[in-house]
């Protein structure tokens, strides 16, 4: 019967999204030519992101033991939300490297490049832009999904379950803003930088979360914020566990479903 390894998979996944946004909101600032390429690398990783959100669908649907209910079809269907909208969001970032390329990069022919227009520019932006709004909840319905297939695991096999970790609830809270991309870290000040609505974390809880090797430490790609603490796969064993024994996340919104996305029919595959 399937184990913690789904809701687990989920979460690690979910840091994915979260890096994979916080590299958006920084290209939107750099100047066109670094854009470019920047833009340009992150197409890859969008699809990748699309193929692990389908590829942890169908763990789940394979996953022996595990009946169909309704959490389960919820939590198949935030996965089947993510990974369309991350190929919708790595099209956008395809039009954002056409307009930009023509303009940064000489045709043969050309001297030199002339240099994007503004409305090139602006346009170029917008996707960029279009792509960060697709995923910028990715992580939290991972985090979502996480807890629906944590809780039914427990429902249809109570018997399987370990009894959860010994977290406070500032350290549970904090294992759960963590998961959904929500906490960053100023290390000048030595403080934690929260998203409004998350509520105030503790630089000493996640410390002590660090200490328990709950949760490490990266370099943040967001302007003025330096670092970003994510799950380890301790962490990530730890809050399942907690979301299956303790009941429902605090923030669980359902999935980006932003009005500008294009259509389903787009140029990327998911191969």
């Amino acid at each position: 019967m399937p184990d913690l390894s789904l809701p687990e998979r989920l979460l690690l996944l979910g840091a994915d999204f979260t890096r994979h946004h916080d590299v958006l909101v920084r290209i939107n600032s750099a100047h066109p030519a670094h854009a470019t390429v920047a833009a340009a690398d992150q197409i890859p990783v969008a699809q990748a992101l699309a193929r692990g959100a389908l590829d942890a669908r169908e763990a789940v649907r394979a996953a022996p033991g595990l009946y169909p209910s309704a959490d389960v079809e919820r939590a198949l269907a935030r996965m089947t939300q993510l990974a369309t909208l991350a190929v919708i969001g790595a099209d956008h970032l395809l039009d954002a490297v056409d307009l930009l390329s023509t303009a940064v990069f000489p045709t043969p022919g050309q001297k030199a490049a002339t240099g994007p227009t503004s409305t090139q520019t602006a346009e170029a932006a917008n996707h960029i832009r279009l792509a960060e709004q697709l995923t910028g909840l990715g992580a939290e319905d991972c985090l979502a999904a996480a807890g629906l297939l944590a809780r039914e695991l427990r429902r249809q096999h109570p018997g399987v379950f370990r009894p959860p970790p010994a977290l406070s609830p500032a350290q549970r809270a904090a294992l759960e803003a963590v998961a959904a991309g929500r906490v960053t870290l100023d290390r000048q000040e030595d403080k934690v930088l929260a998203e409004r609505g998350t509520g105030r974390i503790a630089i000493t809880t996640i410390r002590s979360l660090e200490s328990r090797g709950l949760v490490g430490r990266e370099p943040c790609a967001l302007w003025l914020h330096d670092e970003r603490p994510h799950l380890t796969a301790e962490g990530c064993q730890a809050l399942a566990v907690a979301l299956a024994t303790l009941g429902r996340p605090r923030s669980a919104p359902p999935a980006a479903t932003p009005p500008a996305a294009r259509p389903a029919v787009t140029r990327s595959a998911i191969r």
